[in-house]
């Protein structure tokens, strides 16, 4: 996959946006869970550490309210591995990305060379799926973000200070959809860098701190491009 800003579609979010459950997980037909089945097995050889959680996907998305549904990873990833699987039923799995400011500026991730999803890539940070194990019928999406920032940076609720919703931008081929978010911490960027290195999940294989005058790197994800050009 070669991103890049243009294709990936933007929508604009208000700050209160509300994200809700609006139907249940709908069944799969015996041909489309055998195929699904057949992705998640050969993950799972790869990386035997994948956990098939409950993963949040879109419906509708608008800049007041996202309505969507409660699936599985595994059904995510295989639509990953075949984006037709599907057809027009397409999932739109949530994730939650930071604009993280500390005091020197904003600071961006290097996905690991491993990662199933955009390995290399430059992202805001930091980020992962909207999930949950219990049954809720609407969802926080600050609490989501803080819970990514203390298992992928090693911070705490108390480091953090989650901002307002700014958009929400669709890869085109996944159809992973990024909810970037403000998100402000007090400690500096040496610091959070000796957090990632010694509590984090390795997530990340570099930092980099972004300043006005900073040239962005190569391979940037478009959510991250898309919040910064909004930041200007």
């Amino acid at each position: 996959m070669s991103p890049s800003p243009p294709e990936w579609p933007v929508t604009l979010l208000n700050p209160d946006l509300v994200v809700r459950v609006g139907r249940s997980m709908p069944a799969l037909s015996p041909e489309i869970e055998a195929r699904v089945m057949s992705h998640w097995d050969a993950a799972l050889a790869e990386y035997p550490n994948l956990y098939n959680g409950r993963v949040f996907c879109a419906d509708v998305i608008g800049p007041d309210i996202i309505n969507g549904h409660w699936s599985e990873y595994r059904r995510v990833l295989a639509q990953m591995r075949e984006p037709d699987l599907y057809g027009p039923q397409m999932l739109r799995p949530l994730a939650v990305v930071g604009l993280l400011r500390t005091r020197d500026g904003i600071v961006i991730g290097q996905r690991s060379e491993h990662s199933i999803y955009l390995p290399g890539y430059w992202q805001g940070a930091p980020a992962g799926n909207v999930e949950s194990r219990e049954g809720e019928a609407e969802i926080n999406l600050a609490a989501q973000l803080l819970a990514e920032c203390h298992e992928e940076l090693g911070l705490t609720d108390t480091d953090c200070q989650v901002g307002a919703c700014l958009l929400a931008c669709e890869h085109p081929q996944t159809h992973i959809v990024d909810v970037g978010m403000d998100i402000a911490i007090t400690v500096d960027f040496e610091t959070l860098q000796e957090r990632c290195h010694r509590l984090g999940n390795a997530e990340y294989q570099a930092l980099r701190l972004i300043q006005p005058d900073t040239q962005l790197p190569a391979r940037l994800v478009p959510t991250l491009f898309a919040m910064l050009e909004q930041n200007r």
